[in-house]
């Protein structure tokens, strides 16, 4: 049902892409901006376990993703530990073919707190070809309606 949303996302986002992640913390949200890319059927963020938006996830593993645009993803995050960690040895060599013109040189693997962190989302809004795709995968449901507004047009620039 979710296979052609999800195909959608990793066309727009599979890709060294800067998102927003959202996260809260007694009730105030907190947003920043992130190097990410979308791999089966998740979002992944190399970080540093002191940052604040890491903290706020190993207490609030609810987070929401946008490209700043209409397109934003409800996701469960897990931090899965350090790039070396057995668990994570596949998903590293995905970061560094995604990554490869910077990951070594910006991440320091030597220090124990570098992390990735693996946001899936359950819910969300992406767009494309004047289609609006909603879903939500804890209630089963995905709506597809045709955009009648601004989204999709390609506004000529009124100065030319």
């Amino acid at each position: 049902m979710f296979e052609e949303v999800f195909k959608i996302v990793k066309e727009k986002y599979q890709n060294d892409t800067i998102l927003l992640v959202v996260t809260a913390e007694d009730n105030v949200p907190s947003v920043r901006s992130v190097d990410s890319f979308f791999y089966e059927d998740s979002f992944w963020v190399v970080t540093d376990l002191s940052c604040n938006y890491v903290k706020q996830i190993q207490k609030n593993p609810k987070v929401m993703i946008s490209d700043g645009g209409h397109n934003r993803f409800w996701c469960d995050a897990v931090i899965t530990g350090h790039p070396l960690d057995s668990v994570n040895l596949s998903i590293r060599e995905v970061y560094l073919q995604v990554f490869h013109h910077w990951y070594k040189e910006v991440n320091n693997e030597a220090l124990k707190t570098v992390c990735f962190i693996k946001a899936t989302p359950y819910k969300g809004y992406v767009h494309k070809d004047k289609l609006g795709y909603r879903f939500n995968k804890l209630e089963n449901t995905l709506s597809i309606s045709e955009i009648t507004h601004h989204i999709d047009v390609k506004l000529e620039p009124f100065w030319e």
